[in-house]
């Protein structure tokens, strides 16, 4: 009986499908196995899900063929024609998405760019829709093969083109393979569409008719060579990275190689390798700089050279542990080494084995520590210095203090001694009260030298030439030298700067130097004064012949109240002075012993070393236009006088001092100088005396003078001052302060604007009686 063509044909047709799943299948297998070997690469994914879309679309098409009858769906009762239009539209949005996944993956392979978002929603909007159309409409499967290839062709053709548009470097033989079959792909839809929409009978034997009867069979051949073509690309792709990565590995190595050895090259601490004989193998130039030799010098030769003689061999051996263990030694080795040409260096050697077991070699890490053995010595003297100055201000707050609190009963002292003095009717009580003026006054003259030391002199400067200090206080010298039988012999520089300095206080460094310098040295030795320019500084030096500093009494010699001399003969004060007076005009005062002969001890050497210009970090105040520095009044020793009888009617005078004592003695003192004393035991009542309280009427034209103390407890001297200026003007001419502090702010503050007479306690009392007879002379008869 004759065959069916058609029935044949529908069983090519089945069994193409059959075949072609199972090859798509086997494709999709392979691309998952392959996905998971191969990580990081996007495209890979995308392929294997593009086997995976057709897998889905020729299933459909299966369950079609084998689920209905091959028929037109036009003959097909309604429910089995629903059901072949939804297996049509399943088929044709799968085969959709096998496009698109193709596309997306080899976009990816050929760009390694992200894919656009836009183009993945319109993507899956269109595999939607086109679904949802075929199930709603049904239609024969030989247009909706015609319709794909309407797709197919343009997606083949732009894969192809992203292929052939690599880099020349990254064409493989996989990605020239796949554009290959891209390009067949799309001859071969282009041939589909005419032959699918042909109305040529199955038995008809055209090209056309057996590529459309038998385009399951060819398909399947051409996924076969996709997957192959796939597979290839990516492991050019692995192997390519694989390429890179070690070229890249090996340029990193260069690379550090090259950093490694321009680090050691630069390296400021010497570097030097030796082999397992300590024979030199390489050196960088810091360890030739610090060894004195080239590389051609010492290549070859034993490292031993540049120790010192009998080196411990488990300098050498004490290495191999530590580097076993990865430990760190806790630092180099400081020896003497030497260098090429034997001289002696302190150097810091650091040695590490290379190798486990017997060490192979050795690198060594040096370091000149010249430099650092100086800086050592340097700092070593700075910190005595800082630990001296420290101890120094110590002592001076201490003993501005002290001698702030005997001012006060000095100053009672002196007034009681003077008073008693200038009544004497005996000589002999007369020589006892001389004698205890005297020691007072040269308790007062330590008690000054004490705030020298802690504050510094004052600070009237004057621009003088620095020769002329050392003539105007040589005639003095030159006396007391001639009396000791010392020489004196002066050698100052011509043409020396001009100095911004104290004069008095530049004197009296000079003087303490010399005199100490006399007492050293014994009677037909030499001192030598020396005057000249050192760097930026004026130095003035002071030689003797004497038997030199001991050398434990040097780091001490500007304490205050320390002396090398015999108990009696120094307060200890006079160096200590003089360096306070030093610092304070920006100078410096150090001592050293002369050196001799044979390093024998031949005398002292003081230096005193002066700025050109004002180096102090304080700065003086600067008065307003107009006004005046206050009239600091020095006292005056003089030998009692006969005590003047007042011509005509007594002067009043107020004294305020919260001490009792100085207030009797200068009533005592003052009454029988023809005053009249009213005392005030604190600023409050001189308040009240004098009218100045708040609301009161100002009633300070009954005195004739005011003495006031300038620090007490509650309302102090300042404010006596200032409320004498706001609300009696006309009286303040006869205000005069005094006071046993200056140093401190508030009161230094104040006296830079003072324009009234200020009294340093302890003050002698006739200077005082002198100066209230300025401020209020006596009426005449």
């Amino acid at each position: 009986m004759p065959q069916d063509p058609a029935a044949g044909a529908a069983v090519v047709s089945d069994l193409g499908l059959q075949f072609q799943l199972a090859g798509t299948l086997l494709c999709f297998g392979l691309g998952l196995v392959l996905k998971r070997g191969a990580t990081n690469r996007p495209w890979l994914a995308w392929w294997t899900g593009s086997f995976g879309a057709m897998a889905v679309a020729l299933t459909a098409l299966v369950f079609r063929y084998q689920l209905l009858p091959i028929l037109p769906l036009d003959t097909l009762q309604r429910h089995d024609t629903e059901l072949a239009a939804l297996f049509h539209g399943l088929y044709a949005g799968a085969k959709l998405l096998f496009f698109g996944c193709l596309l997306a993956g080899t976009w990816l392979f050929a760009t390694r760019q992200p894919l656009p978002r836009m183009g993945l929603k319109a993507g899956l909007a269109l595999i939607v829709v086109v679904s949802i159309l075929f199930a709603l409409a049904p239609a024969e499967l030989d247009p909706l093969m015609a319709w794909q290839g309407g797709i197919a062709v343009p997606v083949f053709l732009a894969c192809a083109w992203l292929l052939v548009g690599l880099p020349e470097r990254e064409r493989t033989r996989g990605s020239k393979l796949l554009a290959t079959v891209y390009l067949l792909l799309a001859v071969l839809w282009t041939l589909y569409i005419p032959g699918f929409l042909s109305s040529n009978r199955p038995g008809e034997k055209t090209l056309l008719g057996w590529l459309t009867l038998h385009n399951s069979y060819v398909d399947v051949l051409f996924e076969f060579l996709l997957g192959f073509g796939m597979i290839l690309a990516v492991l050019d792709d692995v192997f390519r990275r694989a390429e890179e990565a070690r070229a890249a590995r090996l340029r990193e190595v260069a690379a550090s190689e090259a950093r490694l050895a321009q680090i050691i090259r630069a390296a400021s601490d010497g570097i030097v390798l030796l082999d397992a004989e300590r024979r030199i193998v390489h050196g960088n130039p810091a360890a030739l700089e610090i060894l004195g030799c080239t590389q051609e010098d010492v290549v070859g030769q034993s490292f031993d050279q540049f120790l010192p003689a009998g080196t411990p061999e488990g300098l050498w051996t004490s290495t191999s542990g530590s580097h076993r263990t990865g430990e760190t030694p806790p630092g180099g080795s400081e020896l003497r080494g030497h260098r090429r040409n034997g001289i002696e260096f302190p150097m810091e050697l650091s040695i590490r084995a290379i190798g486990d077991g017997t060490p192979e070699g050795f690198v060594l890490i040096l370091r000149d520590r010249t430099h650092r053995v100086r800086l050592d010595e340097e700092r070593e003297r700075m910190q005595a210095q800082l630990a001296q100055a420290a101890r120094l201000e110590t002592i001076g707050r201490m003993v501005s203090g002290v001698a702030h609190e005997l001012n006060n009963p000095l100053t009672a002292i002196l007034a009681f001694a003077q008073d008693l003095e200038a009544q004497s009717k005996s000589l002999t009580d007369t020589e006892a009260l001389t004698t205890v003026v005297q020691q007072a006054q040269r308790c007062r003259a330590i008690v000054q030298d004490l705030l020298t030391f802690a504050r510094g002199k004052r600070d009237d400067r004057e621009a003088i030439p620095a020769h002329e200090l050392v003539v105007r206080a040589l005639p003095a010298l030159e006396r007391h030298a001639a009396s000791r039988g010392v020489a004196l012999r002066v050698d100052v520089a011509g043409g020396l700067p001009t100095l911004d300095c104290n004069p008095s206080g530049i004197e009296q460094v000079l003087t303490n130097l010399v005199v100490n310098a006399l007492q050293a040295t014994p009677a037909g030795g030499t001192v030598t004064i020396r005057a000249g320019v050192a760097g930026n500084r004026v130095a003035l030096v002071v030689e003797d012949d004497g038997p030199g500093i001991p050398a434990d009494a040097l780091p001490r010699l500007f304490e205050p109240f320390f002396t090398t001399k015999a108990p009696g003969e120094g307060t200890g004060l006079g160096l200590s002075v003089s360096h306070a007076i030093c610092e304070q005009h920006g100078g410096t005062l150090s001592a050293e012993n002369r050196i001799g002969a044979g390093g024998r001890v031949v005398g002292a050497r003081f230096t005193a070393a002066l700025p050109f210009v004002d180096r102090r970090s304080v700065a003086r105040p600067v008065l307003a236009k107009g006004v005046e520095r206050p009239r600091i009044e020095r006292p005056r020793i003089e030998r009692p006088a006969p005590v003047p009888v007042p011509a005509a009617g007594l002067r009043r005078l107020l004294i305020v001092d919260d001490e009792a004592p100085i207030r009797v003695a200068i009533r005592r003192f003052l009454e029988r100088r023809g005053w009249s004393v009213d005392e005030a035991r604190d600023g409050r009542e001189a308040l009240t005396l004098l009218g100045l309280e708040d609301g009161a009427v100002p009633n300070a034209v009954r005195y004739d003078a005011i003495v006031t103390d300038l620090k007490m407890p509650g309302v102090s001297g300042i404010e006596i001052h200032d409320r004498l200026a706001a609300l009696a003007p006309n009286d303040l001419a006869k205000l005069v302060l005094i006071t046993g502090d200056t140093a401190s702010a508030d009161v230094a503050e104040f006296v830079a604007r003072l324009r009234q007479p200020l009294v340093q306690k302890p003050f002698d009392m006739r200077a005082l009686a002198d100066l209230l007879d300025r401020t209020a002379p006596p009426t005449a008869a």
